[in-house]
């Protein structure tokens, strides 16, 4: 056991007592409710007439009597990311010199805009041009709203609530399907003017909201505005004890001092030398792991997948596995309150494996367009989100936010972020050529390489993703700066005592010798 006494055991504030930074944590991660919506609903058009007219060309060979090119089809879907890329590299070139809100406001405006050309549009040009922007506006949002949660949450709540994400995510997938079956029925450009058009509503939430935000402690702190510091905390927290309130800001302005010592200015080598390298490998890591799970595939075309494997009612069917999806992201609310990061990681990814493997062998072995078939697709899919909703989804993304050190935090995340484009844009313009009719026709086959990227993902997390459940940011940089083995993390003891604000220091004896991990034990609030 490392050495290192702690001079107090903290008490733990309880879900009701930090309701208010729960709640506008929930509002910021609306922001992911845009990137959620357009997956679900473009996936949608793909399979409408009213966007196959001026999109597609007719097919009569296909149920709905038309079909897309694979070169639209794959655009479409991975400008996005691109534009996601470019902002991404944006945000490393500026990294914290803007703050979290106005990163968020810059999201905002880029979205108006793309959304607007891409209701206007009429040509292949304009549509890919507002892809573009929105990936753009998408490539803004994930860093600046991660960044923001992962800096006003509570260390015991952290994980969960940067999960938020992952539920906005798959919230907006479902009103996007929603929205796309109620207009499917029209022949007309309005089927999809219309979930284009609902759109506008996020970023003109987002932009209103924030307005009334103050920007993170840490962020303040980084700019040497101490009292805005405690502001923040006063407001987002809604703590009125000036004691505890002076003791996060000193906490934060402490760690902040010592990295400055160590390091000046922020440049692309300082993400990849000394400590701080294997925390930027974690987060990228653990950012690629998205694309890996194979969420993108399924998110992004799972209603042209149904249509192929000739599914009756695909719409209604990616309602009813979004919806179950929804279920899952709250039960990780709790589960990654309770539960360890690597056992929810661990365990979701073995699962994933196994479910996209069965999806691919089921259709190895069945005759084209089986009845049978096509339900163990629907059951596998709708059973491979939910793990990957309670389990995945969420806790990758906590770990991306959290592992980075609090002066690289936002620029680490923009990086990450961008690698995260780069690997979904490498999927969206793969996966036509995989499954669409014209070109190799795989279809759930394709199943068979996500069970391999899954299997890869299980090994990665079980060999380099450390234990950082229940962790003050603070705490994580000392145990990065001293090098802790990752199956150590968990039963280190650190020398760095959590003062922040969700907790309250009860003193205790100190004792002499070593110390034991049960001394450091949190007692929950009754």
């Amino acid at each position: 056991m490392e050495e290192g006494t702690p001079a107090a055991r903290p008490r733990l504030t309880t879900i009701w007592e930090e309701k208010r930074i729960i709640a506008i944590c929930l509002c910021i991660a609306f922001a992911q409710f845009q990137y959620g919506y357009d997956s679900a609903a473009v996936s949608g058009f793909q399979s409408m007439p009213g966007f196959l007219r001026v999109y597609g060309y007719p097919d009569p060979a296909t149920t709905i009597g038309y079909n897309i090119s694979t070169s639209v089809q794959r655009l479409i879907q991975s400008l996005m990311n691109v534009g996601g890329l470019a902002a991404s590299i944006f945000v490393y070139s500026i990294g914290d010199r803007i703050s979290r809100r106005t990163g968020l406001w810059i999201a905002c405006l880029i979205g108006v805009i793309a959304i607007s050309i891409q209701i206007a549009s009429k040509h292949t040009g304009a549509l890919y041009a507002g892809r573009l922007l929105l990936g753009l506006s998408n490539g803004f949002f994930i860093p600046y709203s991660v960044t923001y949660m992962s800096e006003v949450s509570p260390a015991h709540l952290r994980g969960s609530i940067v999960g938020m994400v992952v539920f906005q995510i798959s919230l907006g997938a479902l009103f996007g399907i929603l929205v796309d079956n109620y207009t499917d029925v029209y022949l007309q450009r309005k089927s999809y003017e219309i979930p284009l058009g609902v759109m506008y509503i996020i970023p003109a939430f987002i932009s209103v909201f924030i307005i009334f935000l103050p920007d993170t402690p840490r962020y303040y702190i980084s700019r040497g505005q101490d009292d805005k510091a405690a502001n923040s905390i006063r407001k987002t927290r809604g703590i009125t004890d000036q004691a505890r309130i002076a003791a996060e800001v000193a906490d934060i302005k402490s760690t902040w001092l010592a990295e400055q010592e160590l390091h000046s200015g922020v440049h692309l080598r300082d993400m990849i030398r000394g400590p701080d390298l294997r925390r930027t490998l974690i987060s990228l890591g653990a950012a690629v792991g998205q694309t890996a799970t194979g969420i993108t595939f399924i998110s992004g075309y799972s209603v042209y997948f149904y249509v192929q494997a000739r599914i009756g009612s695909p719409f209604i069917w990616v309602m009813v596995g979004l919806a179950l999806t929804l279920t899952a992201n709250m039960a990780s609310f709790p589960a990654m309150r309770y539960l360890s990061r690597r056992f929810l990681l661990l365990s979701t990814s073995i699962a994933s494996t196994i479910f996209m493997l069965a999806m691919a062998i089921v259709y190895t072995k069945s005759t084209v367009g089986s009845d049978s078939a096509g339900k163990a697709l629907v059951g596998i899919s709708i059973v491979y989100t939910w793990f990957y909703g309670v389990g995945q989804g969420p806790v990758l993304w906590a770990v991306a936010a959290e592992v980075p050190s609090q002066r690289l935090r936002a620029t680490t995340v923009g990086v990450a972020a961008g690698s995260n484009f780069v690997f979904g844009w490498l999927c969206q313009f793969c996966t036509p050529y995989f499954i669409n009719p014209d070109s190799l026709n795989w279809g759930p086959k394709y199943g068979y390489i996500w069970g391999g990227s899954n299997a890869i993902l299980t090994l990665w997390i079980f060999f380099f993703v450390p234990e950082t459940k229940g962790r003050s940011l603070e705490q994580l940089d000392e145990l990065f700066e001293n090098r802790v083995p990752t199956w150590k993390f968990s039963q280190y003891v650190t020398e760095h005592v959590a003062v922040d604000a969700e907790r309250e220091a009860v003193p205790v004896a100190a004792k002499g010798g070593a110390v034991h991990v049960e001394d450091t034990l949190y007692r929950e609030v009754k």
